[in-house]
C-alpha cells in the first residue's frame, strides 16, 4: 500500500487475521492445500517500536494499543494499526471501508477504526450470520453459547454513497407487486400513505385541497369534472402540494373511476430489498466454491459489499446500480 497513490481507492474489504490464537491449514487433498497460518501473536521489538513511532503522530491511536490488555492483543494491534492508516490514506472522500473480525478483538479495532477514520464516519455494525452447526454429544459442559457470527465494521468517508439494497426473488416480486395497471405494469396500492396519521401531529402546512393539474385531467377525462381531494386531519397529507403534482404526472397518484385516488408503487422505481445489519441470508462458501482454505469467505459476502459501496460506471464513490 505504501507505493500507492493517496485518495486512490474507492472500496476496502479486509479479511485479516482475528487473533484466534489458532493454528490454520487447508485440508490434504483440498484445493488450498498447502495454505496455513498461524494466528497467534508476540510482542517483540518491532512491535513495541511501531507503537513509539505512530505515538510521535497519533497520540490517541497510541493510547488504544496501549489499553489493550496482553502483550499478544498489544502486538497484533500494532500489526494491524500500521495497515488501517495506509488505507485511510489512499481510501477516497467517496471511500468505504468493511473490515471483518469477530469478538476476540472487535472491541479493539472499532477504537483504532474511531481514531483512524473518525467516529463520525461509522457506519455500521454487521453482523454475518455464517449458519455453523454446533458440535454435539460432548461429555463436557458447555461454557459458552455457540460462536456461529462474525462482526463488519463498516466505515465511510462523507461523500460516499450507498445501496443497501438486495436483488428480490421472483416470489417476492409477485408477492411485493401483486397488481397491474392498464399497461400491463406492476404495482402495489400505497394509498394508505396518502394522508398523515392523526397521532402524527398538526402540520398546517400540509393541509391544503388539491387537484390534479389541469391540462393532464383534461387530456385523460375530457368529460369528467375534476375532483377536488382534502386531506382529513390536520396531520395533513403526507406529501406537499407541488410533490403531489409531480406525483400524478408520473402516474404514481389516480383517481379511480368511483373517484377514489390512489397511490401507486411501480415496480420500475422499486431500488430492491432493504438490507439491515443483520445479514442472515449468506452461507459459508459451499459446493464447488468451497476451497478448503481455513477461514475462505462466501463470493455472495463479497458480491453484496460490492454492490452497495461500488460504481460500475468507475466513477467511484458507491451508489450505482447493479
Amino acid at each position: 500500500m505504501r507505493g500507492m497513490n493517496s485518495e486512490s481507492i474507492d472500496l476496502i474489504y479486509l479479511d485479516p487475521p482475528f487473533n484466534s490464537k489458532a493454528n490454520y491449514a487447508a485440508p490434504i487433498g483440498s484445493k488450498a492445500a498447502g495454505a496455513e497460518f498461524k494466528d497467534t501473536w508476540t510482542l517483540d521489538d518491532v512491535d513495541v517500536e511501531w507503537i513509539d513511532l505512530i505515538g510521535q503522530k497519533y497520540p490517541a491511536l497510541r493510547r488504544v494499543l496501549l489499553a489493550a490488555i496482553t502483550k499478544s492483543d498489544k502486538s497484533y494491534l500494532a500489526y494491524m494499526a500500521v495497515r488501517i492508516l495506509e488505507m485511510r490514506r489512499i481510501l477516497k472522500p467517496t471511500g468505504s471501508i468493511y473490515l471483518h473480525c469477530d469478538p476476540t478483538m472487535s472491541h479493539y479495532l472499532k477504537l483504532v477504526m474511531d481514531v483512524v477514520f473518525g467516529k463520525r464516519n461509522f457506519r455500521n455494525e454487521i453482523i454475518w450470520k455464517r449458519h455453523t452447526s454446533f458440535a454435539k454429544g460432548s461429555q463436557h459442559a458447555p461454557k459458552t453459547w455457540g460462536n456461529n457470527t462474525d462482526t463488519i465494521l463498516y466505515y465511510a468517508m462523507p461523500q460516499a454513497k450507498l445501496r443497501p439494497y438486495r436483488e428480490m426473488t421472483t416470489a417476492e416480486f409477485a408477492k411485493q407487486f401483486p397488481l397491474t395497471d392498464e399497461q400491463g405494469k406492476h404495482y402495489y396500492n400505497a394509498s394508505s400513505t396518502i394522508w398523515r396519521g392523526p397521532n402524527m401531529g398538526a402540520r398546517p402546512n400540509l393541509c391544503y385541497e388539491w387537484s390534479p393539474p389541469l391540462d393532464m385531467w383534461k387530456a385523460q377525462h375530457p368529460d369528467r369534472k375534476r375532483p377536488v381531494f382534502r386531506n382529513p386531519h390536520a396531520s395533513g397529507w403526507r406529501l406537499s402540494k407541488n410533490r403531489m403534482d409531480e406525483e400524478y404526472r408520473k402516474g404514481n397518484f389516480v383517481v379511480k373511476a368511483n373517484g377514489k385516488l390512489e397511490r401507486r408503487k411501480y415496480i420500475h422505481d422499486f431500488k430492491g430489498k432493504q438490507v439491515g445489519n443483520l445479514w442472515d441470508d449468506i452461507t459459508l462458501a459451499l459446493g464447488t466454491e468451497r476451497t478448503g482454505y481455513p477461514t475462505q469467505k462466501p463470493l455472495a459476502l463479497l458480491e453484496r459489499i460490492i454492490k452497495a459501496s461500488s460504481d460500475p460506471s468507475g466513477d467511484g464513490g458507491g451508489g450505482g446500480g447493479g
